[in-house]
């Protein structure tokens, strides 16, 4: 280890355009070797040698503190900054553990809020319980839900929890972080009356078959999207729910995303297999049907690549998740139906289903829930009706005679 009795950083000044650098020999302690790093001194070529001699000095004796950290190795919080271990970490440890979306979302909080607020100086070492804590009130100040804040909240937690079996850190941080309580949120759902006249209302959407999907099987935007001819099974009468669609972000700063397929889904649960219901097999083959149209229609100008996809527009693209998301609130706009989220039709499917007495456990295989306990903490609210005849199937059973 480098002490500071036998270590001196030198340094020189270095002028472009009429402004003056100090440049020195920085230690990479991920590559173990020194580069040329220019700093500005604040100074210009106009400024008195005695000045620009004393920022000199200055500037050296504080980045000798630096360097000197630095050569101890990044096991040393005080020398790791925090930006460039989350980064390094979720590149080089937790991708390989998660999906492409979850590393997505993760990457985008890493290089969005977190970089903007504690910068790339930072280290891990004034990673402090106060610390992270300013840092979630700031995100609240912005306008970020509380659910929003416990997304960071979890990815620092696991990330220092990383430090911590690396010996980097003794303690997580984070047990003496408040985690984030969001609020429970309770869906809206639709009577079947409503998603009756929504279903009449969209027949000729884009977004027809999601809709269809998601109310009649309480299917994920995701794997709605993601359904192939592959998966429904007409002969057998059977929806395979094997692969999901995920929106992948592009490397290229401000280009669209690019809709991908993955095998991977939400849990184990998720992968089901599904009746094809008398409806929804007369409404599939009838779309089947118009998506050949459509595409002798547009020849050359459809797109090839998706012919084995469900969820298309027009001239064959694969539809985007977000885009069912977005453009649902809209259709209902413009028929002045009332406003529910895309989500919500799920909660619509399931309520449906609970209103009619179908057990709880069934509800869960159908919606893909990796637990009972899932199913019953987001829907219990909606079985007061089920509740009351139990009630009353007790009240009549142990009630006696009273005579009159």
């Amino acid at each position: 280890m480098a002490k500071k009795n036998d270590f001196t950083l030198y340094g020189s000044v270095q002028e472009k355009n009429g402004r003056l650098y100090l440049t020195y020999r920085h230690y990479d302690p991920v590559k173990k070797e020194r580069k040329v790093k220019w700093v500005s001194m604040g100074l210009t070529t106009a400024d008195k040698k005695s000045v620009i001699e004393k920022k000199k000095r200055q500037m050296l004796a504080e980045l000798e503190e630096e360097e000197l950290r630095c050569m101890e190795g990044y096991d040393n919080p005080e020398c790791y900054p925090l930006v460039k271990f989350l980064s390094e970490w979720l590149d080089n440890v937790h991708r390989k553990k998660i999906q492409a979306l979850t590393y997505d979302g993760y990457k985008k909080l890493i290089d969005g809020k977190i970089s903007d607020y504690f910068g790339h100086k930072t280290t891990l070492d004034d990673c402090t319980p106060k610390a992270i804590h300013n840092f979630y009130e700031s995100l609240r100040e912005s306008g970020a839900t509380e659910r929003t804040v416990l997304h960071y909240h979890n990815l620092l937690h696991v990330a220092f929890e990383y430090a911590v079996k690396q010996e980097i850190f003794e303690i997580n941080p984070m047990v003496k972080v408040d985690r984030p309580q969001p609020k429970k949120y309770v869906g809206k759902f639709y009577t079947p009356e409503e998603v009756q006249t929504l279903l009449a209302f969209a027949e000729d959407d884009t977004i027809y078959i999601p809709i269809v999907m998601a109310a009649y099987y309480g299917l994920r935007r995701s794997e709605i999207v993601g359904l192939s001819w592959d998966c429904i099974d007409f002969d057998t009468n059977e929806i395979h729910i094997i692969q999901k669609a995920y929106e992948e972000s592009n490397e290229i700063e401000g280009a669209p995303h690019s809709v991908q397929i993955s095998e991977q889904l939400k849990n184990n649960s998720s992968r089901r297999t599904l009746p094809l219901l008398p409806e929804v097999r007369d409404i599939l083959i009838a779309h089947k049907a118009k998506q050949e149209r459509q595409r002798k229609e547009f020849r050359n100008g459809y797109k090839k690549d998706n012919l084995n996809m469900i969820c298309l527009t027009p001239v064959g693209e694969l539809i985007k998740p977000n885009y069912v998301t977005t453009h649902f609130p809209k259709l209902l706009g413009k028929y002045g139906l009332r406003q529910i989220r895309f989500h919500d039709l799920r909660h619509t499917c399931a309520s449906m289903m609970l209103s009619q007495n179908i057990h709880m456990k069934v509800i869960q295989t159908w919606l893909g829930h990796s637990n009972m306990s899932t199913t019953a903490d987001i829907y219990s609210h909606l079985e007061s009706k089920s509740k009351i005849e139990a009630g009353n199937v007790i009240n009549t059973l142990l009630s006696v005679e009273r005579e009159g």
